[in-house]
């Protein structure tokens, strides 16, 4: 078959002793490790890498280009059909962000091309003696710190590894001041990775329209990215901050189940243990020590068991020009969701950071439980609503003069003259036990579960970890 260049993107990709170069369109974008990280590799192992890595970094492009295909110097990755079924899951969802249709998008991602070096797929398997070592897909975010905490207290020695979003400049910045504070206070190793192909999810860095396509592989591209510092560290997990909620699904207009974070997802997850098992010949697994817990439950135990930590919290884009300052924008619905959870939790905004009240009516269109229309993500699924009800129930009960949480509880038919020995409604009550209860998850390393559960139950019910 003959392929118009205009209508493909030609996408090449190398190597050298310390990073990978991704090239589109006449431009580099790489991906930095520390040199005593990546130059040991074996060469199958770096091809491996460089294959998976340039063909999930680009392989939903065409999507938002316009072109039919990409045309890769890169041989077909060894785990092609794990990428395929990552992206597939996460369509319905980016359909309904961009108000377009799930049908569509399969098709269209469906007939894509994608041509590929003749040369056969690199297959490997490198097994090694692992130590009690766990590598930690670090965002500062309430989940990543928990696990922090869990590792520490279950003596795994942390390594964090942040990669970094190129367009979040002041996102960065914040980062890796908490970094560099956490090495100092605990002792914690951390490794930050630039990596330039996160801009082609920019659209103004690629001139194309806005899409919510193309995060289907994100955390599988992370996994390759992480590939080369379990391997120098030994390290017998990868554990990232997958709570319970990312296992919630809708049915869209079209029918279609969706996860709007179907690769945070606790089956994906999962999927993810098997590549990194068969790679590193069982020597490594990935999983997530929080999964059991809904988010209002993580920051619990994050906050009221490991204050320490807790003030490092931060979970913002970073894309107002107040960030510049602060780390949190507080002009977006993900603050405004940690805002409510701090609140129910009686727990002082201003420890991490938050620099003004988000319980009031200026900012009351960032919360989905108030009819709220300026939301993203999940925030827009509607699938945190009753989480975010509870927390805002939870804070009036904190602040009961507060005009926003009492216009909430008269809208929602409570009783706000009742006095606090007052009897729980039985949905309440029951809300409550559910977003503050410990729940079975497939997804956590067998060996670990009896320590963490334990922990989590101990905060729970008001004890010391």
């Amino acid at each position: 078959m003959l392929y118009e260049k205009k209508e493909y993107l030609e996408v090449n990709s190398e190597y050298d002793d310390d990073s990978i170069s991704i090239w589109l369109r006449g431009k580099r974008y790489r991906i930095v490790f520390p040199e005593e990280v990546w130059k040991p590799l074996e060469r199958p192992v770096k091809e491996s890498i460089v294959d998976h890595v340039a063909f999930m970094a680009t392989n939903y492009l065409p999507l938002v280009l316009g072109k039919k295909g990409v045309v890769y110097d890169t041989r077909l990755p060894m785990f092609d059909c794990f990428s395929f079924k990552s992206m597939v899951m996460d369509l319905p969802s980016g359909a309904v962000l961009d108000r377009g249709s799930t049908v569509d998008y399969l098709r269209s991602y469906m007939n894509l091309d994608f041509v590929f070096a003749p040369g056969e797929p690199v297959v490997w398997s490198r097994p090694f003696e692992p130590e009690e070592r766990a590598l930690i897909a670090f965002t500062s975010g309430k989940e990543s710190l928990l696990t922090l905490a869990l590792c520490l207290k279950l003596g795994i020695e942390p390594v964090l590894v942040n990669v970094v979003e190129p367009s979040n400049t002041n996102e960065h910045r914040h980062k890796a001041e908490i970094l560099r504070r956490l090495e100092e206070e605990f002792g914690v190793e951390y490794h930050i990775v630039p990596q330039e192909p996160g801009l082609f999810h920019d659209a103004g860095h690629m001139s194309s329209r806005l899409s919510s396509l193309g995060w289907g592989n994100q955390l599988m591209y992370y996994l390759f990215i992480f590939i080369p510092f379990v391997i120098h560290h030994r390290a017998r997990y990868v554990l990232y901050g997958n709570e319970k909620s990312c296992d919630f699904e809708s049915v869209n207009r079209e029918s279609f189940r969706t996860n709007f974070c179907y690769d945070q997802s606790s089956h994906w997850t999962i999927q993810q243990d098997v590549v990194l098992r068969t790679l590193t010949g069982g020597s490594a697994r990935v999983g997530s020590l929080v999964g059991p817990l809904n988010e209002i439950a993580v920051a619990r135990c994050l906050h009221q068991g490991f204050p320490e930590l807790a003030k490092y919290q931060m979970s913002c884009f970073c894309e107002d020009p107040v960030t510049v300052e602060q780390r949190w924008c507080c002009n977006c619905s993900k603050c405004a969701r940690n805002y409510a959870f701090l609140r129910a939790l009686d727990v002082d905004p201003e420890k991490v950071g938050f620099w003004c009240d988000m319980l009031t009516e200026e900012h009351a269109g960032l919360f989905p439980a108030l009819d709220g229309t300026e939301t993203y993500g999940f925030d827009r699924s509607g699938l945190g609503r009753e989480e975010q009800e509870l927390a805002l129930r939870l804070a009036y009960e904190n602040d009961r003069g507060n005009e926003l949480l009492r216009g909430f509880m008269e809208n929602s038919g409570h009783d706000i003259n009742g006095g606090d020995d007052e009897p729980q409604p039985p949905s309440m009550k029951a809300s409550h036990d559910y977003y503050f209860g410990i729940h079975e998850y497939p997804a956590m390393p067998g060996e670990l579960k009896e320590g963490v559960l334990r922990i989590f139950s101990r905060i729970l019910n008001g004890k010391s970890p």
